[in-house]
């Protein structure tokens, strides 16, 4: 008798994700999400506005 496939090994994190269940996370966590991006955007803009103090001072 042939396997007509290879066991996974377990503990195999190479799950596959439907498109639908990456939508119900976007769903599902979108204000968490927000807070992130805002959180990034704040931090780069913060730095930028450094970068462009330290310029003028060296002018």
């Amino acid at each position: 008798m042939q396997q007509s496939e290879l066991p996974k090994p377990e503990g195999s994190h190479s799950e596959s994700y439907k498109p639908g269940e990456f939508t119900e996370f976007l769903q599902e966590n979108w204000i968490y999400l927000a807070f992130v991006i805002v959180i990034i955007y704040i931090v780069v803009m913060y730095s930028k506005i450094l970068k462009e103090r330290k310029k003028n001072k060296e002018e």
